[in-house]
């Protein structure tokens, strides 16, 4: 059973302010996989405010894993990781007899064949760089529209 967002049946006034209680829903749970820890941290840190209930490894042994055990709604993983890289993680986790999950890979590739593997695979792709944060939010917005308003707020850049 996933976790659940709380829920408190009535409005109330706290200290002068309406206090808006929303019906249970399942948190969503990611895992972001990348060897470099300041992108892990800052990554989870990201998804974490936007919602999400974040899990992390630091390779794809560790992403094959954690994957397998956590059944998490989303995967963000890296390309180039030591042990096994991201997209070999993708095809194993993509595979037709396994459970879906979305992927998102992240990569500061440029490689043609990088992209061409992930929609092969159906993932989403994010290229590090000036556009990274809104790449990967319009992802996440798509994966979990209900999420949408809290993902693509326009007030963050």
């Amino acid at each position: 059973m996933g976790q659940f967002a709380r829920e408190i049946e009535r409005l109330d006034v706290q200290d002068g302010a309406m206090v808006e209680f929303r019906s249970h829903e399942e948190i969503p749970r990611m895992l972001i996989a990348d060897d470099d820890p300041s992108i892990v941290r800052l990554l989870a840190d990201h998804c974490a405010r936007l919602g999400f209930n974040v899990d992390t490894a630091s390779n794809g042994i560790q992403a094959l894993v954690k994957a397998s055990r956590g059944k998490p709604d989303v995967l963000v993983i890296d390309v180039n990781m030591p042990e096994v890289d991201g997209l070999s993680v993708c095809a194993h986790l993509l595979d037709s007899d396994k459970a879906p999950v979305n992927v998102i890979v992240i990569t500061g590739s440029r490689d043609p064949d990088t992209l061409e593997r992930c929609e092969g695979f159906g993932a989403y792709y994010a290229r590090k760089g000036p556009n990274f944060w809104n790449d990967l939010e319009v992802a996440l917005a798509e994966i979990h529209p209900r999420m949408a308003g809290r993902i693509r707020r326009p007030d963050r850049p």
